[in-house]
C-alpha cells in the first residue's frame, strides 16, 4: 500500500473514531410546549431506540410511533415518572375511571399537532433528520 493510501486510511479511520465517541454523548434540547405554557428538556435517541419507535406495532393509532419517540425522550420531566405517579395514584379505580390506561397514554398531555413537532425535533436531534445529504461524486475513468 502506498504511503498516500495509508495516510488516507490513518485519518479516516482517527475520525471514525471520533465520530464514533462523538455519538455517545447524549445531545439535549429544551422545548416550549405551548399548551402546557412550560419548557420541557428532551433528549436524543439511540440507534436502538429510534429502530423500536419506527418498528412500534400500529394499534390503530397513526402517532403511536412519535407518542413513543417523545415518551423515551422526555428527561425534565420525565414521562416515564409523571406516568408512573399518576398510575400509582389511580392503582386502586376502576379501569374506566384511570386517566392513564398504559404509560404511553401520559403522551396525551400535548396537543396533536406539539406531538408531531416535538417528535421531529427529538429526531433531528437524534441524527435522522438533517439538512445535509449524500450527494453522488462522479468520477472520470482514466
Amino acid at each position: 500500500m502506498n504511503s498516500e493510501k495509508k495516510s488516507f486510511l490513518a485519518e479516516f479511520s482517527r475520525r471514525a473514531v471520533q465520530r464514533l465517541q462523538d455519538k455517545k454523548v447524549p445531545k439535549y434540547r429544551t422545548l416550549h410546549i405551548p399548551s402546557l405554557d412550560t419548557d420541557m428538556r428532551f433528549r436524543n435517541l439511540s440507534y436502538d431506540e429510534i429502530t423500536e419507535c419506527m418498528n412500534m406495532e400500529d394499534t390503530g393509532d397513526p402517532n403511536r410511533s412519535d407518542k413513543y419517540c417523545i415518551y423515551l425522550a422526555a428527561v425534565e420531566p420525565s414521562l416515564k415518572d409523571v406516568a408512573k405517579e399518576i398510575m400509582e395514584s389511580e392503582s386502586s379505580l376502576p379501569a374506566d375511571q384511570r386517566t392513564l390506561l398504559e404509560p404511553l397514554d401520559v403522551v396525551g398531555i400535548f396537543d396533536i399537532g406539539e406531538v408531531q413537532e416535538i417528535a421531529m425535533q427529538v429526531m433531528e436531534l437524534s441524527g435522522v433528520l438533517n439538512s445535509t445529504k449524500v450527494t453522488v461524486v462522479d468520477q472520470l475513468k482514466n
